[in-house]
């Protein structure tokens, strides 16, 4: 097994197969600049992202990658809509395949993951492990907006006050139409 310094950037292409039966741990770096899809999706990205991949055949025999992500992004509150900070770690386990009818055929612990061809584009397919452990909605942790600029509903001037009828003027086109 070999194990390259964190600090070195991650491959952009590996061939999964040779990796699995040299049961390869990749540790490194994920350029940020690299990854457009997580640009577009977070308001920024500070720094790198470290992941940790191991190659090896599962209790199954399948060809599996397994391994760990971790970053930190700034996303849109949505209360106050100012950048807050989010920290996430990911984990995840692929079964690598040539074909849809393989992925079909894997064990429910492994996500299907396909390699076209001799190269596996290592970029694309943890960007998509990156884009799915983003949290859907993201707010700070301390009130940020003051609850009295909350407003539930419509304003009311009292519940005192009879909300008016909104069929009240064909109540009246009706009873001139019947003086007629």
């Amino acid at each position: 097994m070999s194990t390259p310094p964190s600090t070195t950037a991650l491959p952009r292409s590996v061939d999964a197969r040779k990796l699995v039966l040299r049961e390869q741990r990749l540790v490194g770096m994920l350029p940020a600049a690299e990854l457009e899809r997580l640009s577009a999706a977070v308001e920024s990205v500070d720094g790198d992202i470290r992941a940790e991949l191991e190659f090896a055949r599962d209790l199954g025999g399948y060809l599996a990658a397994s391994g760990k992500l971790g970053f930190s992004v700034h996303l849109e509150c949505q209360r106050c809509l100012q950048p807050v900070p989010k920290d996430v770690e990911a984990e995840f386990r692929w079964g690598i395949v040539w074909s849809e009818e393989q992925g079909k055929a894997l064990p429910r612990d492994l996500d299907p993951v396909m390699q076209n061809g001799d190269e596996l584009d290592l970029y694309q397919v943890l960007e998509d492990e990156i884009l799915l452990n983003l949290p859907m909605v993201a707010y700070h942790d301390e009130e940020c907006v003051p609850r009295d600029r909350f407003h539930f509903g419509g304003e009311s001037g009292g519940e005192d006050e009879q909300r008016e009828n909104p069929f009240k003027v064909l109540e009246q086109l009706k009873g001139s139409s019947d003086k007629s």
